[in-house]
C-alpha cells in the first residue's frame, strides 16, 4: 500500500508544510520547487526550469505533471530527500 510506504514522508510534510510555504513566499518568484533535506532538516528552493534540467527523463516527466498540477491548484511541488532510507520523493502540497 502506497500510504504505508509514504507515511513517514506524509507525516514529515504535515510537520514542515507551514515552513515550506513561508520560505516559498519569501521569494517574488512563483516558478520554484522546494526541497526538504531530512538529514539536514533544511528547506531549499530551486527554479523549476533549471532544476528540471538536472533530472533524468522519467523524473522530468513526473516533475512536469506535478508542477502543472501544483500551478493549477495554487500549490507547490515539494521534494523530500531521505538519505537514511535512500529515497527521493516528490509531492504536490
Amino acid at each position: 500500500m502506497t500510504y504505508e510506504k509514504d507515511k513517514i514522508y506524509l507525516d514529515t510534510i504535515d510537520n514542515i508544510v507551514d515552513k515550506v510555504y513561508e520560505f516559498y513566499n519569501m521569494s517574488d518568484r512563483k516558478d520554484l520547487v522546494m526541497i526538504y533535506e531530512m538529514k539536514e532538516n533544511k528547506i531549499y528552493s530551486y527554479i523549476y526550469g533549471e532544476y528540471k534540467k538536472d533530472l533524468n527523463e522519467l523524473s522530468r516527466e513526473i516533475l512536469e505533471k506535478q508542477y502543472q498540477e501544483a500551478n493549477e491548484s495554487k500549490r507547490i511541488v515539494l521534494f523530500i530527500r531521505d538519505e537514511v532510507r535512500k529515497k527521493f520523493k516528490s509531492y504536490v502540497v
